[in-house]
């Protein structure tokens, strides 16, 4: 009972930490408590005189020792890997290769498949949340690793093929989320599922689409994110004075007007805002994108005028604003956590700066 409960408070802080931006306090390689036992609770008895051996298959502790795992991980990997300032490296300063962060989370992936997720049922709802937890978990790692941060001009020269990845791997990690959100039986856990926003990849792609405004890639990823925005718009609403959803709805809108204005760049009618993109502009008092005399929208004005505002407008993203996508949470905030407080567990540091 006392690792279950140690490590729930571990998770606890990890995600704290995340929505926080603040450093974490115990997640360090200075404990050892081991993983709780994979037994049901009815195995536990106050009278019983040695610990029950591990339950072959799931038990009641299936979901919970599948989130311990992945930070079990991160744990463990200080011995080979850590995250410092951002970057996935050695103990000795060397950096890891992408090589070598790609079998770690492999094999990582491979312990989850074989000790849980190979013996859940989908059709019972703490297994289903298993799987989806557990491969959007994966999912995450791979963004990170892979993430343009790591490049010394931030991406600039990222081949066209590792974006389109980072594109497909935040692209699943929120249609998972869609997917949970549209399971019936997971609406008692709602309170989990709502809570867990998948930010990472939520703010790559928004980031993302204000350069990738066409396409196969771009057309999935504004329609996963209206689905997810649709699900969660009471719980943005609520929350509207919180510069974290002020931060992403700002992103959002930034980038549907860049896809209004590559429509506009190339004579074409400008789509309609979806649902989602008019109830940030109410909420959070953006003012919906109008034609204006002499504008590039105007029909009077030439192509190149209005490749020109399309431009201003679609290409106006700093080095700083291509920095958001390497954050976990936003902020719009003065708060700077203390930089000593980081620890291998900080693989989604804050830049407080990267806003514009």
């Amino acid at each position: 009972m006392r690792r279950r409960l140690w490590w729930q408070i571990v998770v606890l802080d990890a995600r704290a930490a995340e929505l926080s931006g603040a450093g974490t306090s115990i997640l360090t390689a200075l404990f050892d408590t081991r993983l709780p036992s994979n037994v049901n609770d009815s195995n536990l008895k106050p009278e019983m005189g040695e610990i029950p051996p591990d339950h072959p298959g799931t038990s009641d502790m299936t979901f919970c020792l599948a989130r311990y795992e992945v930070i079990n991980f991160l744990k463990r990997s200080n011995a080979t890997f850590f995250f410092f300032e951002g970057a996935w490296a050695k103990p000795e300063g060397v950096p890891a290769t992408l090589a070598e962060k790609d079998r770690a989370i492999d094999e990582l992936e491979q312990r989850l498949e074989e000790k849980y997720l190979r013996h859940c049922d989908p059709q019972i709802t703490l297994h289903f949340l298993t799987k989806m937890f557990s491969r959007t978990a994966v999912y995450r790692m791979r963004l990170i690793a892979h993430h343009p941060r790591h490049y010394p001009d931030k991406g600039a020269s990222m081949p066209t093929e590792e974006k389109d990845l980072l594109c497909r791997l935040s692209l699943n990690m929120i249609e998972n989320d869609n997917i949970t959100q549209r399971n019936q039986s997971a609406s008692k856990f709602a309170w989990f599922v709502n809570s867990n926003l998948q930010f990472p990849a939520l703010i790559y792609l928004i980031s993302e689409l204000r350069d990738r405004t066409r396409g196969e890639l771009a057309d999935r990823g504004w329609q996963a994110i209206g689905e997810g925005f649709q699900y969660r718009i009471a719980f943005i609403a609520e929350r509207k004075r919180s510069p974290m959803f002020q931060a992403i709805a700002a992103l959002t809108l930034k980038a549907w007007q860049a896809r209004e204005m590559d429509a506009l760049a190339n004579n074409e009618p400008v789509p309609e805002p979806p649902d989602f993109i008019l109830t940030l502009r109410r909420i959070f008092g953006e003012p919906p994108f109008r034609h204006k005399k002499g504008s590039a929208g105007d029909p009077g004005n030439s192509h190149a005028s209005a490749h020109a505002a399309a431009r201003e407008h679609a290409g106006e993203r700093s080095d700083h604003v291509r920095g958001i996508a390497e954050n976990g949470v936003l902020a719009a905030t003065e708060f700077k956590p203390d930089p000593g407080t980081t620890t291998p567990f900080d693989w989604t540091p804050i830049d407080w700066t990267c806003w514009d």
